[in-house]
C-alpha cells in the first residue's frame, strides 16, 4: 500500500477519503470528538440504508465521498484526523452517490443554520445566551423543541428529527423548512441552510476560521412525524397535503401557493432526470430515434431552471446541473452548459419577482405540457413513467386506472370482501355452526339447501 506520509495534504485528504474503509492512518483525532461525530451520525441515520455525504473543505478546495452509515460511523475518527480541513455532513440520504435533490432516498430531520453574529442584536451574546432565549422564546412557540443543536464554533445549528420519509414528501418537507426559516428570521436563520441535499458542521470537528471544535447538545432522542408538525405548525396546509387537487373557497394564503408550486416544479425536475435515464443517455428525435445531440441544452436549461424556482439556490442549481449534463452519453463542455442555461437564472429570477405570492403570472418560463412534449419529443410511451410531464392520452389513461381501481373497491364491503366472498364465508360459517352442534353432512346438505360435497369440504377443512 502506498504510504500516505510520501503524499501532500490534497492528495492525503482524498486518498483517506477514497478508501476510507479500508485505509490505515495514525488516529489523532480525541476519543471525546470521534464520539461527537459518532452521536451525530447515529441520530440523523439511525436506520438509514442509503448514502450519506461527508464533504471535507480545506481553504478553497471542496471533497466530497459517499458512505453507508457503519462505513461512515466506524472510520470516522480517521476523517478527524485530517489536519487543517473543515468537515461537514448530510443530514439526509441518497439512494445513488451523487448529492442532488433528485437523488434524495430518506429525509432524516429538519435544520436551521442561525448566523446570529451576523446580527446586531445578537453578535455580542454567547452560544449560552442564544439558546436561553431560543428555549424562552422560540422552542414550543414558533417552532418544536429542538432534538439536538450543533454549536459550530461560530454559529448554531438546529436539528429536529424526523421519522424517514422518502422523496415523495419533499414539497411538505421544504414547507416546513421554509416556515421554520421564517419563524427563526429575526434570530439569524440562514436561507441558504435549508435545501434537502445540504452538509452541514460535523460534531467533533475543528471550525478552521474560529479555531473551535464543534460541539454537540442533545435535548431528546424521540423523532417527530413530519405530518403532525405541519398540522401543528402549518394547519392550512392540511388539505391540500391529504388531496393534492383541493381547491379552496377564495385567495389561497402563500404558503398554500408555494406549496403546490414547489411540488409542480420538484416533479418536473424528476421527470427530466427519468427521461435522460430511461433514454439512456441519448436524445430523441422527430422520427423517434436516438441520438446524441439534440436536447441537451434544452434539458440542462429546464434542470436549472427548475432547480432554481425549487432551491432557490442559484450556485447549487448550477453546480447540480454542471453533474446532470454528465449523465448525457455526450455531455457538454462546462463552458457550453453555462452558456446555454445562463438565462435559466435570470428567468428565475424574473419568476420571482413577479410571484412574491407564489402564483404563476408574467415572469420566468411557464411551459404548458405540450409545448414540453413537443420539444423534448416525448413519446406515449415515455409518459407512463413520469409524473406530471403527460399528455390528455396519458391523463385520460390514468384516470380510468383510478376509475377502475374505486369502483372494485365499491364492490367489497368493509373486509374487502365481494358480495359472493361474503356469501361463501356466510354459507362456510352456518355450515360450521350446524356441525359443531352434531348435525349430520346430509342433514345439513338438506337443510342449507347445498350439495353434500360442499359440506364434506367444509368438514375436512378443504371449503
Amino acid at each position: 500500500m502506498q504510504s500516505v506520509k510520501q503524499l501532500s495534504i490534497d492528495d492525503y485528504t482524498y486518498n483517506v477519503l477514497r478508501n476510507l474503509p479500508t485505509i490505515e492512518v495514525s488516529l489523532k483525532a480525541l476519543i471525546k470528538n470521534v464520539s461527537k461525530a459518532q452521536n451525530q451520525i447515529e441520530l440523523l441515520h439511525e436506520k438509514d440504508d442509503g448514502f450519506i455525504t461527508i464533504a471535507v473543505k480545506k481553504q478553497n478546495k471542496w471533497m466530497q465521498y459517499h458512505y453507508s452509515k457503519d462505513e461512515l460511523k466506524d472510520n470516522i475518527g480517521k476523517i478527524l484526523s485530517i489536519e487543517g480541513i473543515n468537515v461537514y455532513l448530510s443530514a439526509n440520504s441518497f439512494y445513488k452517490p451523487f448529492r442532488r435533490i433528485e437523488n434524495i432516498r430518506k429525509l432524516n430531520s429538519l435544520y436551521i443554520d442561525l448566523d446570529y453574529y451576523s446580527l446586531k442584536n445578537f453578535k455580542n451574546l454567547t452560544t449560552d445566551q442564544i439558546i436561553w432565549q431560543l428555549e424562552c422564546d422560540y422552542f414550543r412557540e414558533k417552532v418544536p423543541e429542538a432534538n439536538f443543536i450543533i454549536l459550530t464554533g461560530r454559529g448554531i445549528a438546529i436539528y429536529w428529527l424526523i421519522e424517514p420519509v422518502p422523496y415523495k414528501a419533499l414539497p411538505l418537507w421544504n414547507a416546513v423548512q421554509k416556515h421554520f426559516l421564517k419563524e427563526l428570521k429575526d434570530i439569524g436563520a440562514d436561507e441558504k441552510s435549508i435545501d434537502s441535499s445540504r452538509v452541514m458542521r460535523l460534531a467533533g470537528s475543528i471550525n478552521q476560521k474560529s479555531g473551535k471544535n464543534a460541539d454537540i447538545l442533545v435535548y431528546s432522542e424521540d423523532r417527530y412525524i413530519l405530518r403532525e408538525i405541519q398540522e401543528e405548525y402549518l394547519p392550512e396546509l392540511t388539505p391540500y397535503v391529504k388531496n393534492p387537487y383541493y381547491k379552496s373557497k377564495g385567495r389561497n394564503p402563500k404558503i398554500v401557493n408555494f406549496f403546490t408550486l414547489y411540488s409542480l416544479h420538484y416533479a418536473r425536475l424528476r421527470d427530466i432526470v427519468t427521461l435522460q435515464k430511461i433514454r439512456e443517455g441519448y436524445c430523441k428525435n422527430k422520427e423517434g430515434s436516438l441520438v446524441k445531440s439534440g436536447q441537451r441544452e434544452f434539458m440542462c436549461f429546464l434542470y436549472r431552471y427548475w432547480s432554481c424556482c425549487y432551491e432557490a439556490n442559484k450556485e447549487k442549481a448550477l453546480e447540480n446541473t454542471i453533474d446532470f449534463n454528465k449523465e448525457f452519453k455526450v455531455p457538454l463542455e462546462y463552458k457550453e452548459v453555462e452558456r446555454a442555461t445562463r438565462s435559466a437564472e435570470k428567468a428565475y429570477e424574473a419568476w420571482f419577482k413577479d410571484s412574491p405570492s407564489g402564483t404563476y403570472k408574467r415572469g420566468g418560463y411557464n411551459y404548458k405540457n405540450e409545448t414540453l412534449i413537443e420539444k423534448l419529443n416525448i413519446t406515449d410511451e415515455e409518459m407512463k413513467t413520469l409524473e406530471t410531464i403527460i399528455g390528455k392520452k396519458e391523463v385520460k389513461r390514468r384516470d380510468n386506472q383510478k376509475n377502475k381501481i374505486r369502483q372494485k373497491a365499491k364492490r367489497r364491503n368493509e373486509k374487502g370482501l365481494t358480495k359472493r366472498q361474503q356469501e361463501k364465508l356466510n354459507k362456510e360459517n352456518k355450515i360450521k355452526e350446524l356441525l359443531s352442534k352434531g348435525f349430520g353432512v346430509r342433514e345439513i346438505s338438506r337443510k342449507l339447501d347445498i350439495n353434500v360435497s360442499a359440506v364434506s369440504r367444509v368438514k375436512n377443512n378443504k371449503y
